[in-house]
């Protein structure tokens, strides 16, 4: 670069203006790259990141709980056909493990003696199976 052009217009840092990219940002020299974050791809216009959808025969889905069951839907709002929501009395966790295709709720029930931690797998989106409950009352109300 011409240092009489740098002297009198130093670079501007674009990663300091927000939305610069929807993830990472590196400063270069008169410019900017933009990166994503392992599990996405940056997008043709150099600056977006999209999640990779790998693997291609598992789309994303949303588990919602509510105070009756934990159900199944697509980003798209879609129910996930063929998984009938699984009965889920007050929840008040839930967490899902991807590697092992299970998710796990607090089953809050009418007494503290009743309160559960409920686990249950979702295999390949086929429906709720090996529904198991571990009795954490004791721990929890203490």
């Amino acid at each position: 670069p011409d240092l009489a052009a740098w002297l009198c217009f130093p670079d501007f840092d674009e990663c300091t203006v927000y939305g610069t990219c929807s993830q990472s940002c590196t400063n270069t020299e008169g410019s900017y790259t933009c990166s994503c974050v392992e599990g996405y791809l940056l997008q043709p216009d150099n600056r977006s990141c999209k999640a990779k959808n790998e693997p291609v025969d598992r789309p994303p889905v949303l588990l919602i709980a509510n105070s009756q069951n934990i159900l199944a839907t697509y980003l798209s709002g879609a129910p996930v056909p063929n998984i009938t929501p699984t009965s889920a009395k007050q929840t008040t966790a839930m967490d899902f493990n991807y590697v092992e295709d299970t998710v796990c709720w607090v089953h809050v029930g009418d007494s503290a003696s009743q309160t559960v931690l409920k686990c249950a797998r979702i295999p390949n989106l086929k429906g709720f199976v090996e529904e198991r409950s571990i009795n954490i009352s004791l721990s929890l109300h203490r």
